[in-house]
C-alpha cells in the first residue's frame, strides 16, 4: 500500500503558505492520509478551504482526513460529508488490502497530558542539573510508561503504581486522576483495535516516550518543559497491546521516525513533522516500511 501522508499543515484562508493550486498528486497512491491540523481554526472558511484541497484528489483517490485539536471533530465529517470516496478518520476502522487502518483523531482544541509530570516531584526532571535532564525525563518516561502499562493489564493497582513511582500521599488523588484518564483514553483505542490485524494506527496525538514528542516550551521554569515526553500514554500502550504494524502521527511539529515495542516484535512509528508531506509504502506480510519526505512544492 502507498500513502501520501500530510501533517500539521495548518492552512489558512488568507496567507495559508501553501499554494493548492499546485497541489500535484504522485502516481500509484493507494490513498491520501491527513494526519490533523490540515487547517489552523475550525470555522466556516476553514472547512472551505479544507474541502478545495480534499476536493484536488478526485473521485480516484480516498482521503482519510483525521482530525487535529486545530480542526477537532466534527470539523473533518463536515469537510468529507459530501464526497464518496472519502472519510473522517475519527473512530475510523477500515480494511485496505492486507492493512487494517484504524484512526483517533481529537474532539477539542486545548490539549493536555493525562498525567502532568510536573505535578509530581518525584516525575519532574527539572530540577537536575542541565547536563541530566534529557537522559533523566527518557529514565522517569520509561518508568511511568511501565507503571501504566501493569495498569492496564491488571497486573498492578494505581495506588501500586503510584508507590512504584515514589508519588507522595498529598499528590495521589490527582495521580490516581490521571491514571483513570489513561485507562479510559486506552479502553477507547483498545475498542477499535480489538480483533484487528496488521493496523496501520493513525493518530493525531504522538504516543507517549517517543523520538518526536518532546515538548517545545522553553524559558521560565514554568514552561521549561523541553526534554519531557508529552505525547499519549494510552496510545503508546495501546500499540505494545495490539497487533499495530506501523503508527503515524502528528501535532508535535517534530520529524521523527523509530521502531517501538508492539504485540508482534516492533511497531514503524512515524511522524512528519510541521507542514510534513510524505509517501510512506508498507507492506504488512512483508513486515516492510518504507518513506520519502517531498516539500511543500512538490506534492
Amino acid at each position: 500500500m502507498r500513502l501520501l501522508v500530510y501533517t500539521d499543515l495548518h492552512l489558512k484562508p488568507a496567507g495559508s503558505g501553501y499554494d493548492i493550486d499546485a497541489m500535484q498528486t504522485p502516481d500509484a497512491i493507494d490513498a491520501a492520509l491527513v494526519v490533523g491540523d490540515l487547517t489552523h481554526r475550525a470555522n466556516p472558511a476553514d472547512v472551505e478551504l479544507a474541502r478545495e484541497f480534499v476536493e484536488r484528489f478526485g473521485s480516484d483517490t480516498p482521503v482519510i482526513y483525521v482530525p487535529g485539536n486545530h480542526d477537532h471533530a466534527p470539523m473533518p465529517s463536515n469537510v468529507v460529508e459530501p464526497l464518496t470516496a472519502s472519510w473522517s478518520g475519527h473512530r475510523f476502522v477500515r480494511d485496505f488490502g492486507d492493512l487494517t487502518m484504524v484512526g483517533l483523531g481529537c474532539e477539542q482544541r486545548s490539549l493536555s497530558p493525562a498525567i502532568d509530570q510536573c505535578a509530581f516531584p518525584a516525575l519532574d526532571p527539572r530540577d537536575a542539573p542541565q547536563g541530566d535532564r534529557r537522559y533523566l525525563a527518557d529514565q522517569v518516561a520509561n518508568e511511568l510508561e511501565a507503571a501504566c502499562l501493569d495498569v492496564v493489564r491488571g497486573t498492578a493497582t494505581p495506588s501500586e503504581a503510584a508507590r512504584s513511582l515514589g508519588i507522595d500521599d498529598p499528590e495521589l488523588p490527582r495521580f490516581l486522576r490521571g491514571v483513570e484518564r489513561v485507562e479510559t483514553e486506552y479502553e477507547q483505542l483498545a475498542d477499535l483495535l480489538e480483533g484487528q490485524t496488521n493496523v496501520l494506527l493513525v493518530t493525531h496525538v504522538p504516543p507517549f516516550n517517543t523520538a518526536f514528542d518532546r515538548h517545545h516550551a522553553v524559558g521560565t521554569r514554568e514552561a521549561d518543559r523541553e526534554f519531557l515526553h508529552f505525547g499519549s500514554i494510552a496510545t503508546k500502550l495501546a500499540i505494545r497491546e495490539h497487533d499495530v504494524f506501523a503508527a503515524l502521527s502528528g501535532h508535535s511539529h517534530t520529524y521523527g521516525y523509530e521502531p517501538a515495542d508492539g504485540s508482534d516484535g516492533h511497531t514503524y512509528c512515524l511522524n512528519l513533522g510541521y507542514r510534513g508531506i510524505g509517501t510512506v509504502t508498507l507492506d504488512a506480510e512483508d513486515r516492510s516500511f518504507g518513506f520519502t519526505q517531498a516539500s511543500t512544492g512538490d506534492a
